[in-house]
């Protein structure tokens, strides 16, 4: 009698708490107002994940988004935040129990390992420089440690799967290269050097017509005028652009791609530029041998991440998974 007025009890917490952090996730304030503890946002297989949990990964982003967002774009962000943290510590629940139904074990040898490579990937080399890193992107090592956990234990539960999966043949390797050839092609590249009038000089005009007949006269001026009129700029070099990318009015100023040629002046929103094409380099189709290697890393990359996909999907089929946001 008493186990069943405590269970009573404890459901009724339970769902006081759903209500209550249902309540507010979906009407999450403009203002930085603190969330009461411990409201449940989700359950699986009966371990439920708190609000607590939910916040110590998002909390950081969610203060930069109050610091952009307002109003209903706001509680959208601050709602999907919540939501991709909820899912992300269930696919964990899920892993972890499977990880240790095959009585598998981790060291803090491994995680410690796996936290360095994850550093030495994204250049830091030492952990105070990472845990930095980790700051300004809005985490920590708290959250690292739990993704490096996470990343082993998948890694391991997905071996045995990874050894019986089917070697890529070069049957394969062939043709996804003709099926998407576009995808290792070199784009068109086009670089250039801008020399810029602010619409704001009382002599635009005048200007812009000196240095229009002095281009024309010699397009060798062009480095003269911007370290006179763009002292800021340098020599104006704007760098290589795919030419897809090459705003309309850009590409519409010169009727061919020729390295030298100038064009201008070309209204812009806020004065006029010249352009002065310094490179350019063709589209060039990939070579089979060059790109094969490539290739064959995209495949294994993709069958991993189906793989990884497909194993997660299961563990949830065979789940009790239930979302309170």
């Amino acid at each position: 009698m008493e186990r069943s007025i405590l269970k009573r009890f404890i459901l009724l917490l339970f769902f006081l708490g759903v209500l209550i952090g249902n309540f507010s996730l979906r009407a999450a304030p403009e203002k930085s107002v603190p969330l009461a503890r411990n409201f449940i946002f989700a359950s699986v297989n009966g371990e439920v994940i708190t609000s607590d949990e939910v916040l110590r990964l998002t909390g950081t982003k969610e203060q930069q988004a109050r610091a952009v967002y307002s109003g209903e774009r706001l509680e959208t962000v601050i709602y999907n935040y919540r939501k991709d943290a909820v899912n992300d510590l269930i696919d964990d629940i899920l892993v972890q129990a499977e990880f240790s139904r095959y009585n598998y074990t981790l060291s803090k040898q491994d995680i410690e390992r796996e936290i360095d490579r994850i550093g030495t990937a994204i250049g830091c080399r030492s952990r105070e420089q990472l845990i930095r890193r980790l700051q300004k992107e809005g985490s920590g090592m708290e959250e690292l440690e739990m993704n490096a956990r996470k990343k082993l234990m998948v890694q391991m539960m997905i071996y045995r799967q990874l050894r019986i999966a089917d070697p890529i043949s070069p049957k394969e390797v062939y043709e996804y290269f003709q099926a998407n050839e576009s995808s290792y092609s070199s784009a068109e590249k086009i670089g250039l050097a801008m020399l810029k009038l602010d619409s704001a000089r009382t002599d635009l005009e005048k200007v812009s017509a000196e240095i229009t007949a002095g281009l024309s006269a010699d397009p060798g001026k062009f480095e003269e005028f911007v370290r006179r009129y763009n002292p800021e700029l340098g020599s104006g070099d704007l760098g290589e652009i795919d030419r897809k990318l090459l705003r309309p009015e850009f590409a519409a100023a010169f009727e061919e791609f020729q390295v030298g040629l100038v064009a201008g002046p070309i209204k812009v929103y806020d004065g006029v530029v010249w352009l002065k094409i310094t490179s350019w380099k063709p589209a060039q189709k990939p070579v089979f041998k060059e790109v094969e290697e490539r290739i064959k890393s995209d495949l294994q990359r993709k069958k991993q991440e189906k793989i990884l996909e497909d194993y997660i999907q299961q563990l949830r089929n065979g789940a009790v998974i239930e979302y309170f946001l």
